[in-house]
C-alpha cells in the first residue's frame, strides 16, 4: 500500500490558520482555473494566497496534498449535506455529486487525479463508500449489489469529470445515472421475488 503524502501537515484550530488554509485553497482553485495545471505549483499558490511559501508548507507538504485536502474538504461537505432530507435522495445525493466544486471543472479534474494517484485503494473505497451511504437503500441488496451500484454511479461522474463530458451538468446526464441505478434496482427486485 502507498503511503500518502497528501496528509496534512498541521492541522489549523484556530481562526487565523483557518483562514490561511481557506486562501491557500481558494488561490489554488484561482491558479488552475485561470492559468490550469501548467501553472500550478507552491510558489504561485503562496503568492496568491498572499502567504509564504514557508507558511504553506507548514500546511501542506506539496501542491498534490492541496489538492487532496480540497477533495476531502468537498466530501465533508457532502456528508453535512447528506443530512438533509430531500423527496428524492438519490437525486440530491446525485446532484451533490456531480456539482461537486460546482464552477470550478479544472480544480475539480485536478483534485480527482491527484486523489486517485496520492491515496491508497482502501481509502478511495472507503470514500465511495461514503458515497454510497447518502443514496437510498435498495431493498434485498446484498453487500456485493451495494458494491457495484455506488461504483457505477462514482465511477460515471469520476470518468465524465476526468474526460471533460460536456453532458455532466446537464439533466440528461442526472437522468441517465438516475436510470441506471433504477434498472439495477428493477433486476434485484425481479431476482428477490424469484428467490
Amino acid at each position: 500500500m502507498r503511503k500518502s503524502t497528501a496528509a496534512p501537515r498541521r492541522k489549523p484550530k484556530q481562526s487565523r490558520a483557518l483562514a490561511t488554509r481557506a486562501a491557500i485553497f481558494e488561490a489554488a482553485a484561482q491558479i488552475l482555473e485561470r492559468e490550469g495545471e501548467a501553472h500550478f505549483n507552491t510558489n504561485r499558490i503562496a503568492e496568491r494566497a498572499g502567504v509564504s511559501v514557508g507558511t504553506l508548507y507548514q500546511y501542506f507538504p506539496d501542491k498534490n496534498a492541496i489538492l487532496v485536502q480540497m477533495a476531502r474538504a468537498e466530501m465533508a461537505a457532502l456528508e453535512a449535506d447528506g443530512a438533509k432530507r430531500h423527496p428524492d435522495p438519490l437525486r440530491r445525493s446525485l446532484r451533490r455529486l456531480i456539482h461537486a466544486f460546482d464552477g470550478r471543472p479544472a480544480t475539480r479534474r485536478a483534485a480527482v487525479k491527484a486523489v486517485v494517484a496520492h491515496e491508497s485503494a482502501q481509502t478511495l473505497g472507503r470514500s465511495i463508500d461514503l458515497t454510497a451511504s447518502f443514496l437510498p437503500r435498495i431493498d434485498g441488496a446484498t453487500r456485493l449489489d451495494t458494491f457495484v451500484a455506488s461504483r457505477a454511479v462514482v465511477g460515471a461522474v469520476r470518468a465524465a469529470v476526468l474526460e471533460g463530458h460536456p453532458d455532466l451538468y446537464t439533466q440528461a446526464f442526472e437522468d441517465a445515472v438516475v436510470n441506471l441505478v433504477n434498472a439495477y434496482t428493477k433486476t434485484l427486485r425481479r431476482r428477490r421475488k424469484a428467490s
